[in-house]
């Protein structure tokens, strides 16, 4: 039989350099606690490891292991830019053909029979890595891995290229599944609505923070919002006038200031706009407050938009019908959106729902004809061929006529 190992991984930060949500608070306990221990209990035979960043080692999660106080319960911290050096590093006792267990420290709702299931079969089966379809939802997900496999990945690694690997190894495997002994679990379960309830109320502390900070800790490779403006600058042009909707600090404002002619920055927290002017100095940028659902833009204003995850915060069809209002005609829009094919409750508590892609694909045809569809697997990771993931980027034109 083969030796298993648990591991939470977790970091005070996230990519983007601000505070991460498993540092919040469910019912009292530190997200992460919670997931560490339904992780202890679940799996009362294995050994857990709570796996974070060196930056960590003397910060905030420090204590952790010492707060749960269980024998069964290690730490490793270190390789702030890579997850994968940290498993591997944490499971050096570990034999080739041994495996490792992979929960996010923030997905404190994971579902352990699943896991329990996938560990099975892999053991079974002598799979590399066995995972969920990438658009399950990702608060119940986990992954598994065959040590071996990732101690030959580290070693496939070594371009700046690949460093979005390091933070997401299940994706180098899930996009080249036909090179290695990799499964998809096939057999998914239906949650009823009852619990989708019961664990988006369990989030609702810890979802009800401003939006997403970005800061000078940001780690590009793992940091899915800034690459959604990277994403947007490949098809706006120079001298397009564009707005950047739900703008909270002006982070894509400015990052798309030196390569548009005139980007506007609009959000509906006077707060941050504030933030937002204060802390731009480019000349060719503006602020303002507004409502994504009744904007005082003027017909046909603005050449392009960017809407990052924003559409699931709000009514759609009255987001939409401002979004084509403004935008001129044959204007571009560069939206994203979390995909989910379980999203009609999302867990996240902010969220009004989350979309599957079939279902967004037709709400947006109703507005606008799309010309890409990216479906990021993780991070900042896709696949041009396969549209799933776990978040949705969708470039669309408004109709002419």
């Amino acid at each position: 039989m083969n030796n298993i190992k648990i591991l939470i991984q977790a970091s005070s930060r996230s990519w983007a350099g601000g505070r991460d949500i498993c540092m919040g608070l469910v019912n009292g306990e530190i997200a992460v606690v919670r997931t560490i221990k339904d992780a202890l209990a679940a799996f009362p035979d294995a050994q857990v490891s709570l796996v974070a960043p060196e930056f960590d080692r003397d910060g905030e999660l420090n204590n952790v292991v010492e707060v749960i106080a269980d024998k069964r319960l290690t730490s490793f911290y270190g390789f702030d830019e890579s997850p994968l050096k940290r498993m591997i590093a944490a499971s050096v006792e570990l034999s080739e053909d041994d495996y490792i267990v992979r929960v996010d420290g923030i997905h404190f709702c994971f579902d352990s029979n699943l896991s329990q299931q996938m560990l099975a079969i892999a053991q079974q089966k002598r799979l590399d890595c066995i995972k969920l379809p990438a658009d399950f939802p990702v608060h119940f997900s986990s992954e598994v891995f065959r040590v071996g496999a990732l101690r030959e990945l580290v070693n496939i690694l070594n371009t700046h290229e690949l460093a979005k690997f390091h933070v997401h190894p299940k994706a180098y495997f899930e996009l080249n599944r036909y090179d290695y002994n990799f499964e998809y679990l096939s057999v998914l379960p239906q949650y009823s609505d009852e619990y989708l309830k019961e664990c988006r109320q369990l989030t609702q502390p810890i979802y009800e923070i401003p939006r997403q900070e970005v800061n000078s800790h940001r780690i590009a490779s793992g940091d899915r919002f800034g690459y959604h403006y990277q994403i947007a600058l490949k098809y706006l042009k120079k001298n397009m006038k564009v707005l950047d909707i739900a703008c909270a600090d002006g982070y894509g404002v400015r990052m798309m200031s030196s390569s548009i002619s005139l980007v506007h920055g609009a959000d509906l927290d006077a707060e941050s706009i504030a933030f937002a002017r204060q802390h731009s100095a480019q000349k060719n940028v503006d602020f303002f407050v507004e409502d994504i659902t009744n904007m005082s833009f003027d017909d046909n204003s603005y050449d392009g938009v960017t809407c990052f995850e924003t559409l699931e915060h709000v009514p759609e069809d009255a987001c939409l019908k401002e979004l084509l209002r403004i935008i001129k005609p044959g204007g571009m829009l560069i939206l994203s959106t979390p995909q989910n094919s379980y999203g009609h409750i999302p867990v996240n508590s902010c969220h009004l729902v989350e979309y599957n892609l079939d279902y967004l694909l037709q709400l947006m045809s109703r507005y606008f004809h799309i010309v890409k569809v990216i479906g990021i697997k993780a991070g900042i990771i896709h696949d041009d061929t396969d549209p799933y993931g776990t978040n949705t980027v969708l470039v669309c034109i408004k109709p002419i006529h």
